[in-house]
């Protein structure tokens, strides 16, 4: 594991405890980085980081839930002194309570704009201080949705959260990039429930319908948009939201 193009690394990565955010840790410690999991539950991250140092890479975990901002300055201080150094960060972490617009709390919006903007960008600053200050041209990802660009149903507070994810991914990617540290974002489309397992009859009938490449994606596909922003070559792609969904934003709905 310490062959690949990511060997010396190290990424923390939010939400790395199942779906999108495990196949993305298994993705880039394939490539020969050391991951940091993280995620609301103790028994989950440890179940994570063995899976993957079962698969050959090195890992070790730190619990916290975003939905407390404080938590995110507490994940920032435990990964430096735990690790030394981190390379890469991946803001994968995310929820979305589904209601009507006009049916959300206060305390909704708390918890989902916490998760969803203010903890990743608590952990970008953190994280980026650390780049700056150890001269690290370091790598942010961070992960907004389809539903940024066109609306999810139930879902107004998670699309803006996501949305001004965009946003703040432009800007820090103009202060960060003199420093030459990248920040790019990506749009997950419709994905599979679960990591190989095949989506659920009602979504795959869906896919065929209104996904012209004829299916819902696939983690897999996410983790290796996330590879690419922290690979070498692409060190001159920032500021970036590179929206992945086999081409469902193209369909004009109409039959």
């Amino acid at each position: 594991m310490n062959a690949g193009k990511l060997a010396g690394k190290t990424a923390l990565i939010t939400g790395s405890t199942r779906g999108l955010g495990r196949t993305m840790a298994e993705r880039l410690a394939n490539e020969g980085a050391s991951i940091i999991v993280s995620g609301r539950e103790a028994d989950a991250v440890q179940a994570s980081v063995d899976a993957v140092k079962a698969y050959g890479g090195d890992a070790i975990g730190i619990p916290a839930d975003l939905a407390n901002f404080e938590e995110a300055h507490r994940l920032a201080d435990a990964a430096l002194s735990a690790v030394g150094q981190i390379d890469i960060l991946v803001n994968n972490a995310g929820m979305s309570t589904r209601k009507s617009f006009w049916e959300y709390s206060d305390a909704d919006w708390d918890y989902q704009v916490n998760v969803n903007v203010r903890s990743p960008f608590i952990l970008a600053q953190e994280i980026a201080k650390q780049f700056m200050d150890k001269e690290i041209r370091g790598r942010i990802v961070n992960i907004s949705t389809i539903g940024a660009q066109a609306c999810h149903k139930d879902a107004a507070i998670y699309n803006l959260a996501k949305g001004g994810v965009e946003v703040m991914t432009r800007n820090m990617a103009f202060e960060l990039g003199p420093y030459g540290i990248t920040v790019n974002c990506i749009a997950p489309g419709a994905i599979s429930d679960k990591p190989g397992t095949p989506p659920r009859p009602e979504h795959a009938a869906y896919a065929k319908k209104h996904i012209p490449f004829g299916r819902v994606g696939k983690s897999a596909d996410i983790a290796a948009a996330v590879l690419f922003f922290c690979l070498p070559e692409s060190e001159f792609t920032t500021g970036q939201t590179l929206l992945i969904d086999g081409g469902h934003a193209s369909y004009l709905p109409g039959e």
